[in-house]
């Protein structure tokens, strides 16, 4: 990854928690003498978890674990742990069972207990309770009232897990929730090492909070006695930390200190389990280890997924559409099954999920292993013996040496797929996909309905594209797809899992005052160094980001690019050539990269403005952390394909359909004129109007450096009354430059010694050569370059009905040129008819326009006036505070200019 030059100023929200946490932690050592302490980690699972809480793993019968008892008991011995529990899911079956060998356990269990008023499920922790008695707690979870009255009564000591995750996915719990739990817990688990910093940091501030006065208040508001949950609310909350481990691979370095009087002694006499049971109770609790951010649960989540693949078994369809759940979940897991259980067929897949499970638990690969494995997977190799090495290392090297791995895994496998692909393509005679027409590529990519088909093949030939051999392409992409979907998979689930409450995290925040996340946006895009309207515009937008230190960071994927203030770079993955296409280059982002960006920014939402391969990590981002996602349109598509391509009518309504998908998956549509804004929000596109909002560019600052020219050193023979036309613009058939010649032509019978300067280049420019050949061709203008044109030249002329919105027509105002356009989307926005400009419907209406502009040369001065004019009210701050608001950021102090765009 490349430094960011704005790295420090992007992490002070991420900073600031690790460095509260830290010295809270740091103040827990110093509480009690070690040598008077019990180490145990109160939170950690076996086999025995064999019901899991999520609705997935019900619908598949998955497990939450496969670790056997005996490892995890030794693991947390290895780890330091003095006392040993086992807290699976509503059973203490595994603490029976040591018990019955003789083993001196603390029994525990981990209840799933429902809030009736909030339809809520919610974990509590529970120690030392009798056979007879856990039966009683099984019945008495179905209400939290009863339960905690029942262990009150019953001096069984419970703790509050995780405070902040709830088993919903109710966005609008009310927070009078957190004030029944004061009144109803006296121990909070304030240190989970699964759960991220933001969500511990939010916890332990909250419970520190609770003063006497609040929980009596709280009592008092929501009629609860809090001595029948056997609660002193002049007693401090006692605060506790365990590990949540399912996997075995982080059980033990999580946990709490327990604090028993006298300890050396009294071990002589009484079991470790009672004295530790004795010191809950009193609340000599004190919590150790480290919060991981969210890298140990995508560890945990990855040697999860490892193993899933290896052991699950077919769920059945009927027990799939039959069970509890929406309909999407049930789709989602039928294709999970259907996905893994043809992974399962491919041996090499699961050779690797098998090295995997094995490298987390500190087992390396095998030197015959090393010696068999091809070329192209050594990096796996090596990866893999970096995990299983880092297990000796500590926990922190553990943690992020395969936070690391795992992300060069997925790097160099996408590096791979992406080198596969191109080989192929190459080896059938050079294909590109420029040698396909859009009706031929529209007609030809269809999604088969088999997901067998879909990501196999189904032996049988397929109608493919020209003569590549999709069978055997597929073949030797399937390993590398596979362990990329799964890596990604994996990302995806313990980070959205962290996140899913999202809303309830910002109120929350926004409740006791303190830990509030930071509000910044991370805006993608695929262009903005490229030589387009889209790229100069985008420029634009960064430059005031930047001046104004608003809070938006953009990232693009480019090769050479650097990383500046308010901009990330990362490489591509991949590069592709679409000369036919726009001359464009599609690069391939590293979406472990971004994710990474994105995290350890701080920001908590999304934008992007290209509908290229941005637009999917965007999706991804959104559905990994919960967070608000935002589209900007550039570009008409359906417009330019229409212009550009044979597609016909069926095959633009297919396009326009994707086109309607990808865009519902947005929290918000930014357009930039109003005439695009009703065919999103009409019958076509289908868009609820509040989430199309719009918006514009704003002019760039006046080049102070550009002169006025010379007509003479552009045109030969010119003078300074010569009367002339400029258009600056790509030279394509959609910007309508072959209506020039057929404009220029009228105007010329009326004013003969009319002239056109044309600045720009484009696939159409050797045509458009040929059907003007007067014309001027200045090619490709810098900026300053293009300054000097506008001061020195007459008429922008703008025969485009594609543009959405038409940054040079702002770029000319600014510097006063008038220009005439046609009387559609993005021009009528901007142009005032007859006073800046001219908004005509034909070609003939234009060259009547050239002809009244130059017959007048008080028309032609007031309207250069009315131009720069109309250029003023298109100033940054009013639109930029505009976009910021529209995405619900907040503005800087000094940035709070209410000018409105006219």
């Amino acid at each position: 990854m490349l430094n960011v030059t704005n790295q420090i100023q992007q992490n002070d929200f991420r900073a600031s928690l690790k460095n509260e946490y830290n010295e809270f932690l740091d103040k827990q050592s110093r509480r009690f003498n070690p040598e008077d302490c019990l180490n145990i980690d109160f939170h950690c699972h076996d086999h025995n978890s064999d019901i899991p809480d999520e609705l997935w793993g019900r619908i598949l019968r998955l497990p939450e674990t496969w670790l056997k008892t005996k490892k995890l008991v030794n693991l947390l011995k290895k780890n330091g742990s003095d006392v040993v529990t086992v807290t699976n899911h509503n059973n203490a079956r595994s603490c029976w069972d040591l018990k019955a060998k003789g083993l001196d356990v603390l029994v525990g269990a981990e209840f799933t207990c429902f809030f009736p008023e909030y339809d809520l499920f919610i974990h509590v922790l529970t120690y030392g309770f009798s056979q007879e008695q856990e039966v009683v707690l099984n019945k008495k979870r179905q209400d939290i009232y009863d339960f905690l009255r029942y262990v009150a009564a019953n001096d069984i000591p419970v703790i509050m897990p995780h405070p902040l995750y709830f088993y919903t996915r109710n966005e609008k719990i009310d927070l009078d929730l957190f004030e029944k739990l004061a009144v109803m817990f006296s121990r909070f688990e304030v240190l989970n090492g699964q759960r991220d910093l933001w969500q511990s940091v939010l916890t332990l501030n909250w419970v520190e909070s609770l003063t006497p006065a609040k929980i009596i208040a709280y009592a008092k508001k929501h009629n609860l006695n809090p001595a029948d949950f056997a609660v002193d609310p002049y007693q401090p909350k006692v605060l506790t930390g365990g590990s949540d481990d399912h996997t075995g691979i982080f059980a033990g370095q999580c946990g709490s200190m327990l604090y028993v009087e006298n300890l050396q002694q009294r071990l002589k006499t009484q079991p470790a389990s009672e004295l530790a049971l004795e010191a809950l109770k009193k609340g000599d609790v004190a919590p150790f280890g480290q919060v991981g951010e969210n890298q140990k649960l995508n560890i945990a989540l990855l040697d999860y997924f490892a193993q899933v693949a290896t052991k699950i078994k077919d769920p059945g369809l009927f027990r799939i559409m039959l069970h509890r759940g929406s309909t999407w979940d049930k789709i989602g897991c039928f294709a999970v099954s259907n996905l893994l259980l043809e992974m399962q067929k491919h041996k090499k897949t699961m050779k690797f999920f098998s090295f995997v499970h094995e490298a987390l638990q500190g087992k390396k690969p095998s030197k015959l292993l090393k010696w068999q494995v091809s070329k192209d997977y050594q990096f796996c190799i090596k990866q893999l013996e970096k995990i299983a090495d880092s297990k000796k290392l500590g926990p922190e090297a553990f943690t992020e040496t395969v936070s690391h791995a795992i992300a060069d895994l997925f790097t160099n496998l996408n590096k791979l797929i992406a080198s596969r692909v191109e080989k192929e393509l190459q080896g059938n005679k050079g294909l590109q996909i420029d040698n396909f027409s859009m009706e031929e590529i529209t007609q030809k990519f269809e999604i088969p309905s088999q997901l067998t088909a879909l990501f196999f093949g189904d032996g049988k030939r397929q109608d493919n594209m020209s003569n590549v051999r999709v069978e055997k392409m597929l073949d030797s992409l399937s390993f590398p797809i596979l362990i990329s979907l799964i890596l990604a998979g994996s990302t995806l689930a313990s980070t959205r899992v962290l996140y899913q409450n999202r809303t309830l995290l910002n109120r929350f925040a926004g409740q006791i005052g303190k830990n509030k996340h930071a509000n910044r946006a991370l805006y993608l895009t695929d262009t903005l160094l490229d030589k387009n309207g889209v790229s100069n515009s985008l420029s634009g937008k960064l430059k005031e980001i930047q001046r104004a230190d608003l809070p938006v960071d953009f990232l693009i994927c480019h090769s050479s690019a650097q990383a500046a203030s308010h901009l990330h770079v990362v490489k591509p993955v991949a590069e592709f050539e679409l000369q036919k296409y726009g001359e464009q280059t599609i690069r391939i982002p590293d979406l472990m990269e971004i994710a990474k960006i994105f995290y350890e920014g701080g920001y908590d939402r999304i934008v992007c403005s290209t509908e290229g391969p941005m637009a999917l990590v965007s999706m991804f981002i959104q559905q990994m952390f919960n967070v608000p996602s935002y589209f900007f349109m550039h570009t008409d598509w359906i417009d330019f394909i229409k212009h550009t391509t044979d597609l016909n009518q069926y095959g633009r309504d297919r396009i326009r359909r994707l086109m309607r998908a990808l865009y519902n998956r947005y929290d918000g549509v930014f357009v930039l004129n109003s005439e695009h804004k009703e065919w999103l929000i009409g019958h076509e596109m289908q868009l609820p109007e509040d989430k199309v909002l719009l918006t514009a560019h704003h002019t760039q600052p006046k080049d102070l450096g550009a002169l006025r020219i010379s007509k003479s050193s552009i045109i030969p023979n010119a003078t300074d009354d010569t009367p002339v036309l400029f258009i600056a613009c790509r030279i394509s058939k959609e910007k309508g430059i072959f209506d020039l010649p057929e404009i220029v032509a009228k105007a010329q019978q009326t004013i003969p010694d009319l002239k056109i300067v044309i600045a720009g280049s484009g696939p159409a420019l050797e045509e458009l050569q040929a059907a003007m050949p007067e014309a001027i061709y200045l090619g490709w203008q810098s900026k300053k370059e293009l300054a000097s044109l506008y001061l020195s030249l007459d008429l922008f002329v703008f025969p485009s009905r594609f543009d959405t919105f038409g940054n040079v027509i702002l770029e000319s105002f600014v510097h006063g040129m008038p220009t005439l356009a046609y009387n559609c989307k993005g021009p009528k926005d901007i142009i005032e008819h007859h006073k800046s400009g001219f908004l005509v419907d034909s070609t003939a209406e234009m060259a009547e326009s050239i002809e009244t502009f130059f017959a007048d040369k008080s028309l032609q001065h007031s309207m250069a006036q009315q131009a720069v004019l109309r250029a003023a009210q298109y100033q940054a701050e009013p639109i930029m505070q505009q976009f910021l608001s529209d995405m619900g950021l907040e503005l800087p102090v000094m940035y709070n200019n209410q000018r409105t765009v006219a």
